[in-house]
Order: C-alpha cells, then structure tokens, then sequence
C-alpha cells in the first residue's frame, strides 16, 4: 500500500515539472520573437529615417542652387543696361517676375522633388528670355561702341584731371597746416610757485597768497609782432579753474574756457621771459596743482606744482 503511494506522488512530480519547463520554453521563445521583431522595426525605421534625411538633404540642395540661379539673375537683370526705354521697362518687368519666383521659393514650406521640378522648368524659361533680352540689348549697344569708347577717354581725362586737384588741394591744405602750427607761440621753461604776502615762496596752503608762473616765450619769425596777450589758467586738485576777478573766458580750440589771470605782452619775434600772478583770496586745499598757459586759441605749455598741507 505504501509502495503504491510512492510511485503515484513521484508520478504526479514529474508530471508538474515538465509542465513547468513547457512554459517556460514557451515563454522563452515568445520573448526571444518579440526581441527580434522590436529590433527588426528599429532596424527598418532607422533605416527610414536615414533615407529621410539624406532626402530632405538633396531637396535642400536643390533649392539652394535654384535659389543661387535666381539671385543671380536678378544680378544679371540689373547689370543689363540700354538707352531704349521700351527695352527697359521690359527687363524691369522680367526682373520682378524672377523676383516673385525667387521669393515664393523663400516662402516654400513644403518641399518635395516634384515641386523643385516645376521650379526647375520656370527657371529654364526665364533663363531663356534672358539670353534674348541679351542678344537684343548687344545688338543695340554695337552701334554706341565708338561713343562709349571715346566717353571713356574723356572720363579717364576727367579723372586724372580731378585726381591731379585734389592732390594740389592737399597739398596746399598741408602748407596751411604747417603754417598754422608754426604761427603758434610756445611756452618753455616753465615754473610756478607760491607766495606769500612778503613775497617769499612757500608750499604750505595757509602761508600762500599769490601763485606766479614764470615761463620763456620762444623765438617765433612767423607770428606777427605786435601787442599779445597771454593767459595763466590755474586748475585746482579738485579740478575747479580759479577764476579771475571779471569772469571772463578766452576761447581754447574754438571753445569758450575760464582763466585765472592775464598779461600784455609787446612780442618781437624775439625769445622773451616774463611771469603772471595769481592773488589768492582764500585757503587753498592741498594737492596737485595745474598751471596752462593759453594763447591764440591754444594752450602753449604747462606745469604742475604742489601745495602741501600746513602743518598749524
């Protein structure tokens, strides 16, 4: 009775595990049939979109060059040129109608190798009726070759001719410059100071009460002799002018600028020293200071002088 029960259950095992190795080989190659027809799809739509790109790669091309042909028609329109004005209001009107080809081919959204094809032929079209206005517009302009050939001589003469006066006007323009900066007084060996009220130099802000710049107007055989007056500007640290008493200006590169102080000046073409004073009517602040010296609607020189701070 035992034995019998053995047997059953090792009957019954057996049984269940080949059932379980049925399905799983089953399952097993459902999932390997699945693998392979996923990559095969990935395969063939990789594949296709290649095959897409390189397309919409040649239409792109296609339409460039339809595009380049285009402009450079337009180009070939506006270089055609004639003295018949029937013949030019014809090639105005044939360079606008490549124009509007050129232009609905810019608007093209949607491309395709029919359609570049009907592109295609417009193109040989316009090309054709070019080459006629061409023939055409050579046939007119023979009988103008002598005229165009003397006009250009002419021209040539024109322009050596406008060429030679403006090297003149330069010239002449170059001369008056270097007059010009000739004519101009400079300022040398200048130097400034302070005083104070004895007239002894001093560098401390509260014992300075007049400033002097001192300087030596140049030897000049240019500049007219006569009467000239030179102006001290004094800048402050700050950079303020120290005004003079009139509020007065003189013009610095055609511009209207405040000095600080004047002299006369009886010029002889010769070199001359002389110096300018400055009163001071208040405790100047410490710092570097800035000392031009202007004439003739020019600053001829300038110097920087220090003025410390008092110590009490």
């Amino acid at each position: 009775m035992n034995t019998e029960n053995f047997d059953h259950n090792l009957t019954d095992s057996n049984g269940s595990k080949n059932r379980s190795n049925l399905f799983y080989n089953i399952t097993l190659a459902i999932l390997t049939l699945a693998v392979i027809g996923l990559a095969w799809l990935y395969y063939t739509e990789k594949e296709k979109n290649k095959a897409q790109i390189q397309e919409n790669v040649e239409l792109t091309i296609t339409k460039d060059s339809i595009e380049n042909n285009l402009e450079n028609m337009i180009a070939e329109y506006e270089s055609l040129q004639t003295t018949n004005e029937e013949v030019n209001k014809e090639l105005l009107a044939e360079k606008e109608r490549v124009q509007k080809l050129l232009t609905r081919l810019r608007n093209e959204r949607s491309y395709s190798r029919t359609k570049f094809e009907e592109y295609e032929k417009e193109l040989s079209t316009l090309r054709k009726i070019m080459r006629s206005y061409i023939v055409q517009i050579d046939s007119l302009n023979q009988s103008n070759i002598a005229l165009r050939k003397e006009n250009k001589q002419v021209r040539t003469r024109y322009k050596t001719i406008q060429t030679e006066h403006e090297q003149l006007s330069e010239k002449m323009e170059e001369a008056s410059e270097k007059v010009e900066v000739a004519s101009i007084l400079r300022a040398m060996n200048i130097t400034a100071v302070g005083l104070n009220e004895n007239g002894n130099e001093r560098n401390r802000n509260k014992r300075i009460d007049k400033f002097k710049a001192c300087f030596t107007i140049d030897q000049n055989r240019v500049v007219e002799a006569g009467d000239k007056t030179i102006y001290l500007r004094i800048i402050t640290p700050a950079d303020f002018v120290m005004e003079n008493q009139q509020l007065d200006s003189v013009q610095v590169n055609n511009t209207n600028i405040m000095y600080s102080a004047k002299r006369n000046l009886k010029y002889n073409n010769e070199a001359i020293d002389m110096c300018i004073y400055y009163q001071v009517y208040e405790t100047l602040p410490p710092g570097m200071y800035k000392f031009e010296i202007i004439h003739g609607n020019h600053i001829i020189g300038s110097t920087s002088y220090e003025v410390k701070k008092s110590i009490f």
